[in-house]
């Protein structure tokens, strides 16, 4: 039966309308301070660059890295704070009292620390070492009790200026595990992530000590699946109620929630 327009004007179309909001989940921006020496915050240093472009790539996103420097100029833009400051030592970290002010002004939830390379070249025993270590791990958490913290066994020292620096490396890295699990609690876990490992100075460095290209390849993936295990940790996310009306605001920490909608429509004759 064809229907003229006067007849299809007077049937109503009924629609049904069911809509369900799927559970989501929240996600807390995680703060991340890279904490370190040239080797974190050298004009060459771009690891932090690659590390952020695969968190990036991986739909890690609710991060923030902090510190009171920039990022070096690398290939692309990226997130690059941190607190790596050429020359600096742990040892003369604590003795300044440096890391306190840096707590304070970037409020990290995580910490990622590669030091000890410029106390090995300055000659400082592992012990002394270790126990600097120590006492920044004791101001971090009194900044954050929760504080998540990763430690870098540093990566390999050839430099022409120091023969001895190789082993002393090595002896370092050696004995962090074992520090670690000693200062390690339930509450503010410390993880050891193995940068040395695979890290071949002849052509992962441009000096002996500093990463080129390949070696801040090598850092950047060292430090990944560490990182990404903490940013779960700390700001994984939740799963919450979804509000009544399923539009919400750019802010809104629910985000985009899956609405499932069936539309039913009959012609009634």
């Amino acid at each position: 039966m064809r229907l003229s327009p006067s007849h299809t004007s007077s049937y109503p179309l009924i629609v049904i309308l069911s809509a369900s909001i799927l559970p989501v989940w929240s996600q807390s921006t995680v703060r991340i301070l890279p904490l370190g020496d040239s080797i974190t915050g050298g004009p060459e240093s771009c690891w932090q660059a690659l590390l952020w472009r695969r968190l990036q790539q991986a739909s890690i996103t609710n991060t923030k890295f902090v510190g009171s420097r920039s990022g070096q100029q690398c290939d692309f833009e990226y997130d690059g704070a941190n607190e790596g400051h050429v020359m600096i030592q742990a040892t003369g970290i604590v003795s300044e009292g440096k890391l306190v002010p840096w707590l304070e002004s970037s409020k990290p939830d995580v910490v990622m620390m590669h030091l000890g390379t410029n106390d090995v070249l300055n000659n400082k025993p592992t012990a002394e070492i270790l126990q600097a270590f120590g006492t920044m791990v004791d101001w971090m958490r009194e900044s954050k009790k929760v504080m998540r913290i990763i430690v870098a066994q540093i990566i390999p020292l050839d430099s022409v200026f120091c023969e001895e620096c190789g082993e002393r490396v090595v002896r370092l890295n050696e004995a962090i595990p074992e520090w670690a699990k000693g200062m390690n609690t339930t509450e503010s876990v410390i993880e050891v992530v193995d940068c040395w490992t695979g890290f071949d100075t002849d052509s992962m460095t441009s000096d002996g000590v500093h990463p080129n290209n390949a070696g801040n390849e090598k850092v950047a993936e060292c430090w990944f699946q560490p990182l990404s295990r903490a940013i779960e940790s700390v700001g994984g996310g939740e799963e919450v109620s979804a509000a009544a009306s399923p539009v919400m605001g750019a802010g809104s920490k629910l985000g985009i929630a899956a609405v499932a909608v069936t539309v039913l429509c009959r012609w009634w004759w």
